[in-house]
């Protein structure tokens, strides 16, 4: 079966999942992030940073737990989500597209808002939004008072 598939591959001269998307492990990307509370802002996605299996976003200001898909054997895409007693509840998911560089995903934190993210791979991102020195996170959106 494996054979006919890879045969019908090339004959039709499609690409082969495998190069068409790569994984993520230890890599940084420079997203755009846009929120269901009308906010545009940038945010940098560290994988396997501080350790394995970690994920800083920069201007979420906490380390996340983080896996492959698909029960951790699909490493071109990531689930992940804050741990137990962390600020702000939130989850994302994702995955990224090899020939593009990019990383595409979305996320939920725990009052509700919704986000989608875009982004190129990039050997380094800026330092950490300036929202940093003003105690704010944009993950956060208007529910310092609790909610809407």
């Amino acid at each position: 079966m494996n054979r006919i598939a890879a045969l019908t591959i090339l004959a039709l001269g499609l690409t082969p999942i495998s190069e068409t998307h790569a994984q993520v492990t230890g890599k940084t990307f420079l997203v755009t992030v846009k929120s269901s509370f009308g906010t545009t802002f940038t945010d940098c996605f560290r994988f396997d940073n501080p350790g394995p299996g970690q994920l800083t976003i920069d201007g979420l200001f906490q380390t996340i737990t983080y896996r492959h898909g698909q029960l951790d054997q699909v490493d071109t895409r990531f689930k992940s989500v804050s741990r137990f007693g962390q600020p702000l509840s939130i989850m994302f998911s994702g995955e990224e597209i090899e020939p593009l560089e990019q990383l595409n995903g979305e996320a939920v934190n725990e009052f509700g808002d919704t986000f989608v993210f875009s982004g190129r791979e990039e050997l380094t991102c800026p330092a950490a939004p300036a929202t940093a020195t003003s105690g704010g996170s944009p993950w956060l959106g208007q529910q310092s008072d609790g909610g809407h």
